[in-house]
């Protein structure tokens, strides 16, 4: 009878050791893809925010520690540090202009259970909400903490010269 008990005791313990961690609200799941695409609008809604506030601290959830971004007119930033730093000098500090940007998502498939990458076309609006300046870029998300951000993400301006 000892042996029974002290079986079915390690059984449950293996078992209850084996079972996965529940996920918290803030994490995301595996997303299918119009929960995806809200959930990218959603970061990319974010991001906007960000530049209108000229909020670094908001700017930061968008990227991931190891991001690299591409834009143009300017060399590549590696790391979530630089970036931010890029953001810090060339927006926040900039007080005589208002960087009103609107980005509007073109595509989004996931190319893994962790990764998506997202297409899309942003603008940049003067004060009345009509467009100065329109281009395209594509950004490559993956799952860090439970939550997707930036990895790679790389604009270029529409505007001919």
């Amino acid at each position: 009878m000892k042996k029974l008990l002290l079986f079915c005791l390690i059984g449950g313990l293996f078992v209850a050791c084996q079972s996965p961690k529940p996920e918290t609200a803030t994490e995301v799941k595996k997303l299918d893809k119009k929960a995806l695409r809200e959930y990218i609008v959603a970061m990319e809604d974010t991001l906007a925010m960000a530049y209108r506030q000229k909020d670094i601290d908001l700017f930061s959830k968008f990227y991931a520690d190891n991001a690299v971004t591409y834009g143009e007119g300017r060399d590549q930033l590696f790391g979530k540090r630089d970036i931010l730093n890029h953001f810090r000098h060339s927006v926040a500090a900039d007080s005589t202009h208002s960087f009103n940007f609107k980005y509007s998502t073109i595509d989004v498939f996931a190319t893994a259970d962790d990764m998506a990458v997202e297409s899309g076309r942003w603008a940049e609006l003067d004060s009345s909400g009509a467009e100065i300046e329109h281009g395209f870029y594509m950004v490559v998300f993956q799952k860090e903490d439970g939550r997707l951000v930036s990895v790679r993400d790389m604009w270029n301006s529409a505007k001919s010269d």
